[in-house]
This record gives structure tokens, sequence and C-alpha cells, in this order.
């Protein structure tokens, strides 16, 4: 099933929405599921949280995963907090994470809690990702918007945090990391960009598991996130009841 819901967030001041798909009872009469593994799902640059609903088969596969799905609609924020505009980081990492918390039946346990995204929401999971590694388990960035720390600034876009550096920071605080998912398609823009960013730290990524996959033929498209948000799907961690049960069948 696919909820749609609108609440008033204090940390934004304002109305805002969130789509969240939860696997239904097998049979009539069955409760839903509880404690389950949740992903929080990010769009891109100018989607909102029915872009992934939209333009993708997500919905069918957390039901196949029996895993709980989260997409935020945050605009074109990039997921942090803007100097002249909404504190979207806070309300990630704060007010959306409780309202989740306290309403769904989500496990609030580290190894069942994932971050993914897309484009701008891959910057967003990584961003999240590395400043939270005790919340989340696994990071899924695809074709994900890392900016480019030599270029100049942008005067008309959200001032964006160095990833690079962040990143270092992170593998220097000697904390183990989520595990991370990349990939990009080797048509798409940010493809050397990406490919940089994997090239710095591939290999010093060794205390948490490290998947890249360069994909042949595609541009920054959902016909490569289709296919990879399922492979995340089924590359992160898991030894949970829903998981042994193996696939629900649509």
């Amino acid at each position: 099933m696919v909820l749609h819901c609108d609440f008033h967030s204090p940390v934004l001041r304002r109305n805002t929405h969130i789509n969240v798909i939860l696997p239904t009872p097998g049979e009539v009469g069955q409760p839903l599921p509880q404690n389950l593994k949740v992903l929080y799902l990010l769009h891109g640059l100018h989607g909102d949280e029915t872009s992934w609903l939209h333009f993708s088969n997500i919905e069918r596969y957390a039901y196949d995963a029996n895993i709980a799905v989260v997409i935020p609609g945050v605009g074109n924020s990039f997921y942090q907090n803007m100097a002249h505009g909404e504190d979207f980081f806070t309300y990630v990492t704060e007010e959306l994470y409780t309202f989740v918390q306290a309403l769904f039946p989500v496990s609030k346990k580290r190894e069942d809690t994932f971050i993914a995204g897309l484009s701008m929401g891959g910057y967003g999971a990584l961003l999240h990702g590395l400043q939270n590694p005790a919340r989340y388990s696994a990071i899924g960035a695809f074709s994900p918007g890392i900016p480019d720390p030599g270029a100049p600034l942008d005067p008309h876009r959200v001032m964006r945090e160095d990833l690079f550096q962040l990143t270092e920071d992170a593998l220097r605080s000697n904390t183990t990391l989520p595990d991370l998912f990349l990939c990009i398609g080797d048509r798409d823009f940010l493809y050397q960009r990406v490919t940089k960013y994997h090239q710095a730290f591939a290999h010093r990524w060794n205390r948490s598991r490290y998947r890249y996959d360069d994909m042949p033929g595609y541009d920054h498209e959902f016909a490569i996130w289709d296919i990879e948000i399922l492979a995340f799907l089924e590359w992160i961690h898991r030894e949970d009841s829903y998981k042994k049960l193996g696939k629900n069948k649509v």
C-alpha cells in the first residue's frame, strides 16, 4: 500500500508531504507486518515525493522485499539547511525520522535502516549517511550529484557541501561507516565526477561493504535507477525474518 501523508512541520514552519510504501499482509485478516526494515528514498532535482512512484517499480520492489519505503518531498534543497531557505537537513535528520518511527511499524535498529537516492537525492543520501553513520547501515547513491570542488560558485544553486572532504573526514574518524552502493551510467553528464569519487575512496572503504556499478549505455535517467534500486534492495545485508520468508508475489 502507498500512504500519502500531509502534516505540519515545525522545522519547516509549514505543511509538507511524504509518501510511505508499506507491504500489505499476505491474506485477509492478517495484521500489518511489524518492525519492518525501512529505506528513506530521496528524489532528484526538480522532482518530488511522487517521482519514484511515477517512474520506477519501487512499490512492487518494496512489496517483494517486505521493506517499508519513505519518500519525502524537499524541493530543490539538496537535503541540507539553506542560508536563505528552509532547514531540510534538520527536517530529514530529526523530524522526519521521529515522525516515521512514531506512526509506522518500522524497526529502530541501525541494521534495519537505509538511505538512498538519485542525482540530488544521491548527494543527499551520501550527505546524511556519512554524517549519521550510527543511524544508517547502507547508502545507495545512484548517479549522485557530487559537486566539483574546483567549480565556480553558482549563485542560482544551493551551496553544496564538499563530499570529497566530508568522505575524507568520515574515513579518518575511525567510525564504522555504512555500506556504500554507488552507480553511474557511462553516458551521464556526472560520469567523470562519480568515477573520480569512486577512484578516490573505493580502496579505503575497507570496514564496510562497497559496490560500484559502471553501467554502459545509460544516461541520467530512470532506466538505470529502476534497475539499480532493485539491485540495491537485493544487495543490502539482511537477516530478518521477512528475508527468510522469501519474496512476496504480486
